[in-house]
């Protein structure tokens, strides 16, 4: 028999796949954890492709790399080598070489495998490597389709109690290729959410692109259970748990793009829906120019920025772009003389320089606890990524009141309405008359495409914004600077319709009117700031 091209050790080959070392250990963990081989806990978290991981390895271990027309149009050994036993091994014969055989495999360490077809065919054995798809269809080609999908759901209907069954399941080469398909089409259409929905008679996927749902292909019902199960183990999540929500986080590697998953799951009737929240692995500096601020409302935040002290809040809806704000507020103020620390759920943008705490409600770690622990730290920018409770707000504006620059979001509906939201928590009214230096509101809205302006929407075929006539979004923005007299209006508890005309009348402009010159710039139309904002907004 021939070995492998060299001997080579799990750590060796492992160091040569280019991966970050935080998905190493993942994977030197699970070796150790599962038992199984690196090359199946790879493949299982989607760390590589299975084309890159079939290079990585034919790099590694120094054997050929072979692809589908490399294989015989015909098993070569004419059933000698059972179906079920090269499907469970990941490997296939490329060609009968007389006394000796071309055999590909996915993993070239199963070592296992390459004697047991030595000793049933007495011949040597020249390995090669291929990529688990062009094996399988290698198969395929030797002895024919498998319906997959039904002896799934038989295997299921049979075992539904068996969680360690149906976690074998969720991890064979079909279901892992099938959520990996998924995620992938997701991030190359620029989805933001992923919601996979069982119903009574089908199963619907449906992407949440530039803020709007679109739904995509999906496989048959008899699939919903696996692909659940397939999330549940990528995010750490308890498959045998249908009737409880869960919540957990995972970090993949897709198409060469790192990708951190955000994992929801929630009972309902027809079985378990899961939406998978998508934050890129981006590091990459946020410019405030390119937020979509009107030249006025940037110079004043900048203004509000370069101040030693005081509190500013973006306020808004889930969804609604704040965290994009506060990171490029964070950018502005991210200076070698200035020590900036953030609080965050989860940490989105990596800023080199900034010292970044992502929250974990596991370990108890909160927005509150994580800030009482920042004052410690002597920090002159604090970004506090949600005021969820009275105890952060309280903190976050004694912090301001203390000689602290604090950055927060915070929901509401409009800028005018944050005071009053702020003192229906529990805050001082004396205390943020003394703090609070702006408050912003905005939202996201689509552009719409360049490509195909101006077409019918009957005619719109262009893929760059996937035949919607939209691409891309943009910020909707009113700045409230807290002048004395509208911080007067705290003192004497003023509604939000009276903090709005007295803003109004110190000439700040609305989501309304930033609206008005967005339609009138053309890169927007009504119907989407009458789906954002919920009333028509018209021309003059």
């Amino acid at each position: 028999m021939t070995e492998p091209g060299t001997d080579i050790t799990d750590n060796d080959w492992l160091n040569q796949t280019g991966l970050k070392p935080a998905d190493l250990a993942r994977i030197r963990a699970a070796v150790m954890s599962t038992g199984e081989s690196a090359v199946t806990i790879i493949r299982r978290l989607g760390l590589l492709s299975d084309e890159a991981l079939a290079q990585k390895l034919a790099l590694a271990y120094k054997l050929p790399l072979v692809s589908l027309s490399d294989f015989c149009e015909t098993d070569p050994l004419d059933g000698v080598l059972p179906r079920n036993f090269l499907q469970a091994n990941q490997a296939c014969p490329v060609d009968d070489c007389g006394k000796s055989i071309r055999i590909a495999m996915a993993d070239p360490d199963n070592k296992a495998a390459i004697d047991g077809i030595a000793m049933t065919t007495m011949k040597s054995i020249e390995v090669c490597i291929a990529s688990l798809g062009d094996i399988e269809s290698a198969l395929v080609r030797y002895f024919g389709e498998i319906d997959k999908p039904d002896d799934y759901t038989n295997e299921i209907l049979a075992s539904d109690s068996d969680a360690d069954h149906l976690r074998d399941m969720a991890s064979e080469a079909p279901v892992v290729r099938l959520v990996n398909d998924v995620i992938a089409k997701a991030a190359r259409a620029r989805a933001s959410d992923i919601h996979i929905e069982p119903f009574r008679e089908h199963l619907r996927i449906r992407l949440r692109i530039d803020g709007v749902l679109h739904e995509t292909d999906a496989p048959a019902l008899n699939m919903a259970k696996l692909m659940v199960s397939r999330v549940k183990i990528i995010a750490g999540l308890d498959i045998a748990e249908r009737r409880r929500p869960q919540d957990g986080r995972a970090r993949v590697t897709i198409d060469g793009q790192s990708l951190d998953l955000r994992v929801a799951t929630s009972p309902n009737v027809h079985g378990e829906s899961v939406v998978i929240r998508l934050l890129e692995d981006r590091d990459t500096d946020v410019s405030l120019h390119d937020l979509g601020l009107s030249p006025e409302n940037e110079k004043l935040l900048l203004d509000r920025l370069a101040e030693p002290y005081g509190l500013i809040l973006v306020v808004g809806p889930t969804g609604g772009g704040k965290t994009t704000t506060l990171a490029g507020a964070i950018g502005q103020l991210n200076q070698p003389g200035k020590k900036v620390i953030s609080i965050e759920d989860p940490v989105e943008y990596q800023i080199d320089g900034v010292t970044q705490i992502a929250v974990n409600s596991a370990i108890g770690l909160s927005f509150a606890n994580a800030l009482r622990s920042v004052l410690r730290h002597d920090p002159d920018v604090i970004v506090v990524g949600e005021l969820r409770d009275a105890e952060t707000a309280e903190i976050a504006v004694n912090a301001a009141l203390t000689g602290h620059l604090v950055l927060a979001t915070l929901h509401a509906n409009t800028a005018a309405s944050a005071p009053a939201r702020l003192v229906d928590m529990g805050v001082d009214p004396a205390l943020l008359r003394s703090t609070l230096k702006l408050v912003i509101a905005q939202r996201l809205i689509r552009l719409t495409c360049k490509v195909c302006k101006g077409a019918e929407p009957q005619k719109l075929k262009c893929s760059n914004c996937n035949g919607t006539g939209y691409c891309g979004r943009s910020g909707l923005f009113e700045m409230i600077d807290m002048r004395e007299d509208l911080l007067s209006l705290i003192r004497t508890g003023a509604a939000a319709p009276e903090f709005a005309r007295a803003a109004a009348n110190a000439g700040f402009a609305s989501l309304h009117d930033d609206a008005k010159a967005r339609l009138k710039a053309g890169q927007t139309d009504a119907e989407e700031l009458w789906r954002v904002l919920g009333h028509r907004i018209e021309l003059d």
